[in-house]
Parts: structure tokens; C-alpha cells; sequence
């Protein structure tokens, strides 16, 4: 309950019984106690500390997105109230939009000023030969760029810097890139610990970015009573994503408090102020990067 919806008698009314003075007074007393203690109670819920009234985020991203990941984020975003939408892609990621085109996933969702958030997941089905769109293969023509290939990182980190920066243009106040997890398959893991990194400083120049990293499970693969990743060894049990969820809890929740809705709960704590963090876009823009993978 929200301190707004306690309504506190006026003491100069008289209350129903007639009682003495002295016992409306002791009674009006003890109610507006009740009333403080609410509106402390209120302002410490997660609601109404978020400063949020009916503010809208997305989780989109690979399969992960569908399963125990995606939940438990959506979970606590419902938590502090968020109205969330959550989509799950098989083998989405940025490596081939020939089969799973992430930049059209985002733009059919509805993103405008309203959106408080944006949670993305991918990369584990990234390590691979990237497939180059028309405008990007040159007077050679070729389709695939190897995973061996010197410019696949920095075209790679382009692709995730439009990505992300393409949310912020719509007007999301924080698109988050959850890096990609540990895994229990040696190479990929390896592969992943690249693509993490260019995601990362991919994020770091864009406008609303946050890169959540999510590393550290792997110490415990077969340390723990109950199993972090499911059979395939890359998507989460439901004791994984609670662990992943902790790890980067901290980070996730002072970077939302940091640009809170602009419609406000009445009664939230205002100490939380609107953050005014937005980096300046470095000059790489996208066709001096794809001048770059010819040369």
C-alpha cells in the first residue's frame, strides 16, 4: 500500500461512540504511528523506491531468453514494478542476420520514451564466421568473414554498438547487453572470453549502454550440490540463473535507479534524482568501419 492511500481522520471530527478527549486523542495518535510507519514502509518497497508507475521493459535475446534467464529477470523487474515483455529467438545473436536478423527483432518491438528498459541477451551462438550483408562485402563479393579473420572483432563490435545505441535513438532510458555466460565447453568458453570483451567496449560507446558481465560460475561447475547449467552445458538451470542474477543485481539496479520513469510513484523517496551520465559517441561510424574491413 502506498503512503497516498492512508487516510487519516482529522482530529477536530468528532469519532463515532463519542469518546472522552483524551481517548480521540490517544486514538488519532496511534493512527497517524500507523500512518508513518506505511509511508516509511512504502518508500523502502522496491516499487515505489524505483520511482516507477507503470514503466515499461523488454528481455529479448537468444534461447537463454525463453528458459531460466530470461524468467528470473523478468521476475525481479515485475518485482519492482516493471510491465515487462519477454522474447526468446533460437540462435539469435549478431554473427548471422541472414538466419536471425537481431537489428529487425528490435525494431519490431514497441521502444519509445515510455521504456525504462531494455535487457538483451546473445553472443553464445556468435562464435562463428560472421555473414556479411550486401553493403558490407566490397568489390570481392564474399559472403562469410572467418572467425580467424582480423577485422571480425571490429566488425563484430560495430554490429553490437549499433545494436545497443539503436535503443537509446528510440528512446529507452537504459539498454542493457547481458554478457554472454560461462559455459562447460572448453573452446566455446575460450571463443566467449573474445566476445565478451568486444561487447563490452562495444556498449562503452553507445549513449544509454550498460554491459553486465556475468562471469564467474565456472570455478563451481562441479563444486555445487545442484548443477549451474543444463545437459548442453550453455543454458542456465533455474540455480544457475539465481546465481547469474545476484552477480550482476548491483550493478543492474543503481544503473535504473540512476534515469528513473519520469512519472513518479507520489510518495517515492526523492533523493533518487535523474542521472545525467550519457557518454558522448565516439566517431566510428558505420561507414568508416566498413571502409575499414576492406582495407
Amino acid at each position: 500500500m502506498e503512503a497516498s492511500d492512508v487516510h487519516v481522520r482529522s482530529p477536530r471530527r468528532a469519532l463515532p461512540g463519542a469518546l472522552p478527549g483524551h481517548a480521540q486523542r490517544w486514538l488519532v495518535a496511534l493512527v497517524a504511528i500507523a500512518w508513518a510507519v506505511v509511508a516509511v514502509d512504502a518508500r523502502a518497497a522496491p516499487r515505489a523506491h524505483a520511482g516507477l508507475d507503470h514503466a515499461d521493459a523488454f528481455v529479448i535475446g537468444s534461447s537463454s531468453v525463453g528458459q531460466s534467464l530470461g524468467r528470473v529477470i523478468e521476475r525481479e523487474l515485475e518485482q519492482r514494478g516493471y510491465h515487462v515483455s519477454r522474447k526468446g529467438v533460437s540462435s539469435a545473436g549478431l554473427s548471422r542476420p541472414d538466419h536471425r536478423d537481431m537489428h529487425k527483432l528490435i525494431e519490431d518491438l514497441p521502444i519509445s520514451r515510455k521504456t525504462a528498459a531494455v535487457f538483451v541477451y546473445l553472443g553464445v551462438n556468435d562464435a562463428q564466421a560472421l555473414w556479411l550483408r550486401p553493403p558490407e562485402r566490397g568489390p570481392s563479393g564474399r559472403e562469410y568473414l572467418p572467425w580467424s579473420d582480423a577485422r571480425w572483432s571490429g566488425l563484430y563490435s560495430e554490429r553490437a554498438r549499433q545494436l545497443v545505441e539503436r535503443i537509446c535513438q528510440r528512446g529507452a532510458r537504459r539498454a542493457f547487453l547481458v554478457l554472454p555466460v560461462d559455459v562447460k565447453r572448453e573452446r566455446l568458453q575460450q571463443r566467449l572470453q573474445r566476445i565478451r570483451k568486444l561487447q563490452a567496449r562495444a556498449v562503452a560507446r553507445t549513449s544509454c549502454g550498460v554491459a553486465l558481465a556475468t562471469s564467474g560460475d565456472e570455478p563451481s561447475f562441479d563444486g555445487t550440490d545442484e548443477p549451474l547449467r543444463r545437459r548442453d552445458g550453455f543454458h542456465l538451470t533455474q540455480q544457475g540463473a539465481e546465481v547469474v542474477w545476484k552477480r550482476i543485481r548491483a550493478k543492474t539496479v543503481a544503473a535504473l535507479r540512476q534515469r528513473p520513469s519520469p512519472r513518479r510513484v507520489a510518495r517515492a523517496d526523492s533523493s533518487i534524482s535523474e542521472a545525467s551520465d550519457r557518454r558522448a559517441e565516439l566517431d566510428a561510424l558505420v561507414a568508416r568501419m566498413l571502409g575499414q574491413v576492406e582495407q
